[in-house]
């Protein structure tokens, strides 16, 4: 994966390596996959999760038997120390989902001021800029009379978001120009601390009717920092698009087919095109029946890549949108790899130079017949008389 990942609310927190991404579980289905109905499959998982525990079980009283019985009891004990660990575990969960919600509610004020600032709403904005322009005016400097009539942060969403290469590579020109209505972009986590909502606002539009495009992630392990995110669902949303032509993820193109008779008509098919705005339709899950090992490699990978992205979004543009749309985010992610590469580079340096130096001192311990250099003079020449 490109660019750096983090797992964490929207207020910040500790970043994730680059190989956390999102276990695929091909037994959890999301709802809307075509053939798949949860309620008439409920009870088959059901009895199937039960079959699966017995056997788990089972399979534990059958180690346990074989061990002597003083070895049992006390592998009985450290069970039931781990029971209590697990209930700590629940109890941290809940206080760090509480927590979560606390600080992301500070933060909220915070981000309605930036949004303001961003689209230019507000008295402060408004008296900044008929400040600016008086003044513009009274210098009689026509050049900058324009850029005084500038509102807001123009393209602030677009310019922030191309500057993290595993959102920027989803970008086309079109979706740039589409983008440009973008008034904001927040995150709303699951109370519970489960999953949370990217929600992307736009103004109004000639591209399509809706006013919020939403993408809604439910990860049961979200707030387990040191654990892999276990991705269990994923729902987009549909795209109103107004006609065809403004459609940005898929356009019509005419065919020509020929008839066994010979004759030719012209085909209409909807052909898919490059766009950002397939994110907001996530990949589906066929019959896991039907799909061999190379098709579930490449659907974990789609499935890591959209999570991917996501995170960007949560992690990092949320957060931190101006330092991604001044670039010093960037900046600050690229120090911290070349940092690690040094680092890195350091270690393996030093790892041979230790290296070198055992092997000088193994040679100079297994002696031999002569003794050892006198550091830099000649060997004198040898004479026959």
């Amino acid at each position: 994966m490109s660019g750096p990942i983090e797992q964490n609310s929207s207020s910040g927190g500790c970043p994730l390596e680059p190989d956390d991404v999102p276990d695929f579980n091909p037994g959890e289905l999301p709802d809307d996959v075509p053939g798949f109905n949860p309620e008439q499959n409920a009870d088959e998982n059901e009895d199937d999760d039960d079959e699966e525990d017995d056997e788990e079980e089972d399979e534990d009283e059958d180690f346990l038997s074989g061990l002597p019985p003083v070895i049992r009891s006390r592998v009985e004990e450290l069970k039931k120390l781990n029971e209590k660990r697990d209930e700590y575990m629940e109890e941290y969960l809940r206080e760090r989902a509480e927590l979560e919600k606390k600080y992301s509610a500070l933060c909220q004020p915070l981000y309605a001021a930036r949004r303001d600032i961003i689209n230019g709403v507000g008295s402060k904005c408004e008296a900044t800029s008929n400040d600016k322009n008086e003044e513009v005016k009274a210098r009689g400097d026509t050049e900058n009379v324009e850029e005084s009539e500038i509102v807001g942060i123009p393209e602030f969403w677009t310019v922030a978001m191309s500057n993290i290469e595993t959102i920027e590579e989803l970008i086309t020109e079109r979706d740039a120009e589409c983008l440009k209505y973008l008034e904001d972009i927040t995150c709303e986590d699951f109370s519970n601390g489960l999953g949370f909502t990217l929600k992307f606002h736009f103004k109004t539009n000639p591209y399509f009717t809706n006013s919020v495009l939403t993408k809604t992630y439910e990860v049961p392990n979200l707030l387990l920092l040191d654990d892999e995110p276990i991705l269990k669902n994923v729902t987009g949303c549909d795209i109103d698009w107004k006609n065809q032509e403004m459609c940005l993820t898929h356009k019509v193109v005419c065919k020509k087919q020929r008839n066994k008779k010979g004759m030719i008509r012209h085909v209409k098919k909807n052909e898919r095109t490059e766009s950002f705005f397939h994110f907001f339709s996530p990949p589906k899950l066929p019959d896991v029946e039907d799909i061999d090992e190379e098709e579930a490699d490449a659907i974990e990978e789609a499935f890591d890549h959209d999570y991917d992205v996501a995170q960007q979004f949560r992690s990092h543009i949320i957060p931190k949108g101006v330092l991604w749309f001044t670039g010093e985010a960037m900046n600050d992610a690229l120090h911290e790899v070349y940092e690690g590469e040094d680092n890195l580079l350091n270690s393996k340096i030093q790892e041979m130079a230790l290296a070198d130096k055992e092997t000088d001192n193994n040679n100079n311990s297994e002696g031999g017949p002569f003794p050892p250099s006198t550091g830099g003079l000649e060997e004198p020449e040898c004479k026959q008389s």
